[in-house]
């Protein structure tokens, strides 16, 4: 299996700079630098002219965190560069008024990704261990940049320095999501001195419109809502779209037979409809079905489900009760639909109070306690197996897990039990290729592990 990391420098130029790199291309005035810059550049010729090219599946995944480790430490050189030259106000002799300003400009970028480059650049002041990591190549640019959006906010910054370490072990062990809204749920939570609440902003300025072209006689459909709202709105709506796609696949092995065209089996590219089109038929379907008032694609007794954390719950109680803003403690905190849509706590509270509540007990790790030995999981036991997860746990999978089957990791039929312990949302996809060999565990602190075939560690 080849690495990155083999590959040496080979070129006849000075210090292995290869004969056609031209050391007075690169115009910067430390030669130190220069030099630097150059043996880089030659270096990334080498690994062209060697080939990009994996060996195979295990090969890829080193390619891909190499290559990744070095455009980090790329990125965090060129966030380094915007914060020299606003300290050191290089970009006024040009008339620019800001570095931000000076690195659009020279560099062509767009006014989203300089601005991303100037919020991590003032990230060193505030958490340097952070920014270390990021140098190094241990930490994502997307979790870097997920900070230096919330340092932007002074109201939280100093409370971020006393956090550096905990956010840079978290950057190393979660994913760019989970991570990225973890940090703004923290913010959110933290910044009780900001304007008005955000969700009562929201829900007053809630909004839809439907409006035709006069041009070419089509519609355009615009919404805002606050968050229970669109909560409960998206989990409707993805039904639907769930319906549409089952409908496109049965038209489909109806019309090409259950083995497709060429026997590989039916996909994707056999449906009658792309992904946007079954979106825009299931939003028309959820009128229609509206208008007619019975004959629903929502089955009678749909329940929207918001899994709280016990101690946010009675915190949003007791701060009800009390007419006092609540003081969440963001270790503890959560507020979510089962998809991992973060809901507003009073309003969710407030229905929680004219709704039904079920209450669930979690383990250290986060495990359900057994909720009972049903055959499958369905109704509680389902909810139970799901209520720690947003999505399939299948490594870089995302799909929803009210989208997911809930599977016994230890078979049923050798004896495994029907518990949360030992249940996992799986979408359709990864859940058959356990079939394939691969196998799952969860080690005692929660964390889950996929294990191929060969026994190698699939992370």
């Amino acid at each position: 299996m080849a690495s990155i990391t083999d590959f040496e420098p080979t070129g006849s130029g000075p210090e292995g700079v290869g004969p056609e790199r031209d050391l007075g291309r690169v115009e910067v005035g430390n030669p130190a630098a220069a030099l630097a810059l150059a043996h880089a550049e030659s270096s990334i010729d080498e690994l062209f002219a060697a080939g990009v090219e994996p060996d195979d599946s295990q090969d890829a995944v080193v390619w891909i965190d190499e290559l990744e480790r070095l455009g980090r430490r790329v990125d965090a050189a060129r966030s380094e560069l915007v914060e020299s030259i606003q300290r050191r106000v290089l970009h006024t002799a040009d008339g620019h008024g800001s570095a931000k300003i000076m690195v659009r400009h020279v560099a062509h970028l767009t006014n989203a990704e300089a601005t991303a480059r100037a919020k991590t650049a003032r990230l060193a002041r505030d958490m340097p261990k952070v920014t270390t990591a990021w140098k190094a190549g241990e930490v994502s640019t997307c979790a870097v940049r997920a900070l230096g959006r919330v340092d932007a906010n002074p109201r939280v910054a100093a409370a971020m320095r006393a956090r550096d370490d905990e956010f840079l072990r978290d950057a190393q062990t979660m994913g760019a999501k989970t991570f990225a809204h973890k940090v703004h749920r923290w913010a959110r939570l933290i910044d009780e001195d900001g304007p008005e609440p955000a969700n009562e902003r929201n829900h007053k300025k809630r909004d839809a419109r439907l409006v035709q072209n006069p041009w070419d006689l089509s519609w355009e459909l615009t919404g805002f809502f606050a968050s229970a709202q669109g909560a409960e709105l998206r989990e409707i709506l993805d039904r639907y779209v769930d319906a549409e796609f089952e409908a496109d696949w049965a038209e489909a092995k109806a019309r090409l037979g259950p083995d497709g065209l060429f026997g590989d089996g039916i996909t994707k590219h056999d449906l009658q409809r792309t992904d946007a089109q079954r979106r825009a038929d299931a939003l028309v379907r959820v009128f229609r079905d509206a208008a007619a008032a019975d004959g629903s694609a929502i089955a009678p007794g749909w329940v929207h489900n918001i899994h709280w954390s016990a101690a946010a719950y009675e915190e949003m109680l007791s701060a009800m009760d009390a007419d006092r803003p609540p003081r969440f403690d963001p270790e503890t905190f959560m507020c979510r639909t089962e998809d991992g849509h973060d809901v507003d706590p009073t309003e969710a509270a407030a229905n929680s109070l004219l709704h039904k509540v079920r209450r669930m007990i979690v383990d250290a790790a986060g495990v359900v306690i057994d909720l009972g030995r049903a055959r499958r999981f369905t109704g509680s036991a389902r909810v139970a197996a799901t209520a720690g997860h947003t999505h399939c746990i299948w490594p870089g999978c995302h799909a929803p897990a009210s989208r997911c089957e809930i599977d016994h990791l230890h078979e049923h039929g050798r004896g495994g039990t029907t518990q949360p312990a030992n249940a996992a949302p799986l979408c359709g996809k990864h859940n058959r290729w356990k079939q394939k060999g691969f196998t799952i565990q969860r080690d005692p602190t929660g964390g889950w592990h996929t294990t191929r075939p060969d026994g190698s560690q699939l992370e």
